[in-house]
């Protein structure tokens, strides 16, 4: 009988006036959050959902997150959890797909009006038949007339509930690939995939480092939601919330609530330095202690220029949402290199296979291959797809790697990324790591075009630093001097900014 809901039970009865979440200036125990969540939960049985009811979960970082995500978790059923970054065409394309029930979403912020996007799609689904929206204080009606609010779901019912136990196979959790590379895919996570990847991850980082979370990274995804929010909840930690990325906010927060951890992808550590002006360094380096990182390699001499600033250098990390979390994490020896992902953590394996289906060498590059409890169920409603990806136990992660004299992963790019210039072999990801070291560049993005004498091409798209210029014929050159024989692309485009996924990852299938 498994659920991380539990987490948030046994925390708040073992510190229920302990706070749990700082957001907008709020603070809320542990035992608020408890309380919110069994409303939520039994407003949602009064409704007649129960165990396998899929519910669909679009929400920024907010309370409101929690309370619907343990609220859909007591009852058993299925958090549907959607980007909230979609459009109406892939809201109502993953309502579908899904097979989703009701919907709890929020209204948007800023200039994201989420709301108009998810709302006609919500009427057009099969199966959705409920609608609730999530503002940013529970206590409020729905901004937009004729639509309930959490608070109505609410309102009324009790603070107390007996937790759904569920089976280690049953899904507890279903999250869309970021769609990089294309169509996202429904990946289906049980309670064992949950919980024993919390219970894996949770010794690699002390105790005092993650007391104070600063969780920007969306709960939407799978590294908020074990490295943001279940680990939290089962430690007892505070969840200091922002709803999407603000650097002044975020320094003024890190400062302010003392966070000892803070994660996100590579290009907002860049972001945070290039707007670090006026920031209060010594209080910084008081309270900071661990700074992680992933879902893309580092940026050539990032980690360096943090720590020089900030007292710290940023630990490397990789993982899949496939397997729930965390593959490979910090390790030591040696210099790391932008592509150093890391050792493989304690609990989980790893083999790379080379293109004749034999287990690569140390320092020879393969496919990543990955066995661990984390490894997901399968894909939703695509057999043939679960089937070549999951095979006898392992899970074929798509990502080429190799591991160094020292034991840790390097992640070079993806399989299909991988560019044959003739009878060079081009990884993506190890161009940008490099390219992005240059003083002048600020992000950067490799892909294959068509080439009528070598077959492939490698072309670079880059985004340079405000204020900062150089010649295409001149970075071309310090490419070639800088990358090893034959990995240098033939091509430059500068472009004012790069297309993203909701994660802050490349939409490289955007790029031509």
């Amino acid at each position: 009988m498994l659920n991380v809901a539990f987490y948030l039970d046994a925390t708040a009865v073992r510190t229920p006036t302990a706070t749990a979440v700082v957001y907008e200036g709020r603070r809320f125990s542990y035992a608020e959050i408890l309380h919110q969540a069994n409303q939520v939960a039994n407003g949602l049985r009064a409704q007649g959902f129960g165990p396998g009811s899929r519910i669909a979960l679009a929400c920024s970082n907010r309370p409101g997150f929690l309370a619907a995500y343990y609220g859909i978790l007591k009852i058993g059923g299925v958090v549907v959890a959607l980007s909230t970054t979609l459009r109406e065409r892939d809201i109502l394309f993953q309502l579908n797909d899904s097979a989703a029930e009701a919907l709890l979403t929020f209204e948007g912020r800023g200039d994201n009006a989420f709301a108009e996007q998810a709302l006609p799609a919500a009427e057009k689904a099969d199966l959705c038949r409920k609608v609730w929206m999530i503002p940013s204080n529970l206590g409020m009606t729905a901004g937009l007339s004729g639509w309930p609010a959490l608070g109505d779901l609410m309102a009324g019912q009790s603070g107390s509930l007996r937790t759904y136990g569920y089976g280690a196979d049953e899904t507890a959790v279903l999250l869309y690939t970021s769609g990089s590379t294309g169509r996202p895919k429904g990946v289906e996570l049980t309670q064992g995939n949950l919980t024993a990847m919390v219970v894996i991850n949770q010794p690699l980082a002390a105790r005092e480092a993650t007391a104070v979370r600063l969780i920007s990274t969306p709960l939407f995804h799978i590294m908020g939601q074990v490295c943001g929010l279940n680990l939290a909840v089962l430690n007892g930690e505070v969840m200091v919330l922002v709803e999407g990325f603000d650097p002044a906010l975020i320094w003024r927060l890190i400062t302010e609530e003392a966070v000892t951890y803070f994660v996100h992808m590579p290009i907002y550590y860049q972001y945070l330095m290039e707007r670090a002006d006026g920031v209060d360094t010594r209080a910084v380096r008081r309270s900071l202690q661990l700074c992680a990182t992933g879902g893309a390699p580092l940026q050539a001499g990032l980690s360096d220029a943090f720590k020089d600033r900030f007292g710290l250098g940023l630990t490397p990390g990789y993982g899949l949402t496939e397997v729930s979390s965390i593959v490979a994490w910090g390790g030591c020896g040696g210099t790391p290199r932008p592509t150093t992902a890391g050792r493989i953590v304690p609990g989980v394996e790893v083999k790379l296979l080379d293109d004749k289906g034999k287990e690569a060498a140390c320092g020879d590059q393969g496919e990543i291959l990955v066995r661990s409890p984390g490894v997901m169920k399968r894909y939703l409603n695509m057999p043939a797809e679960t089937r070549r990806r999951l095979q006898g136990g392992w899970l074929r992660s798509g990502d080429i790697g190799r591991f160094d004299e020292f034991g840790r992963l390097d992640v070079l790019g993806r399989v299909d990324d991988k560019i044959l210039r003739g009878e060079e072999h081009i990884y993506p990801a190890e161009v940008e790591a490099v390219l992005k070291g240059h003083p002048a560049v600020s992000e950067a993005a490799v892909i294959a075009v068509p080439d009528d004498y070598l077959g492939q091409e490698a072309k670079t798209f880059v985004v340079l630093k405000a204020g900062r210029s150089v010649a295409e014929r001149e970075l071309l050159g310090w490419l070639s001097r800088t990358l090893p024989d034959g990995k240098c692309p033939g091509l430059i485009q500068f472009q004012s900014a790069l297309p993203q996924t909701s994660t802050g990852k490349i939409a490289r299938h955007l790029l031509s």
